[in-house]
């Protein structure tokens, strides 16, 4: 079982390396781990808008950020530490995204680095690639019709 709760300025350094910890190995591969640039770009983010933080039994173990944008909502900053992937806890918190989104007849858009594994899960929830390019792949979702009102 988890639970989320808000981001808080106590979280920061946690996030990044949280950051680090899950997707090192694919910002290596497309642009080169840059350590100052990477906690540049996380510092910005961080303080535009702070992500939820997913806990099991008070530890801190991953995070996310479902953002409003105008005609749709934006998945992003969705990690999980090495050790909580691929338990279903990423399933999880997708469906509790998913669901809201459909209650909701919002379409999700959300981007990924090339040779992330994440791209099996997003499929398993009707994402669909909208476009790619050298570094990221694009992707979007629209509600489900038979979603509750």
């Amino acid at each position: 079982m988890y639970t989320t709760r808000p981001g808080a300025e106590t979280d920061s350094e946690f996030l990044f390396e949280l950051k680090k910890a899950a997707e090192y190995e694919a910002v290596k591969a497309v642009f080169g781990w840059d350590e100052a640039l990477q906690r540049k770009l996380h510092n910005t983010e961080f303080q535009q808008q702070k992500p939820t933080i997913i806990e099991i039994d008070g530890r801190a173990v991953g995070s996310f950020l479902l953002q409003e944008k105008g005609d749709h909502l934006y998945f992003c900053r969705f990690f999980l530490l090495p050790d909580q992937q691929g338990k279903g806890l990423g399933s999880k918190i997708l469906a509790q995204c998913t669901t809201l989104a459909d209650k909701n007849k919002r379409l999700i858009k959300l981007c990924y680095l090339q040779g992330n594994h994440v791209a099996s899960l997003y499929r398993r929830f009707a994402f669909t690639v909208s476009h790619e390019n050298n570094e990221f792949v694009y992707m979007s979702r629209s509600p489900s019709p038979a979603a509750p009102s």
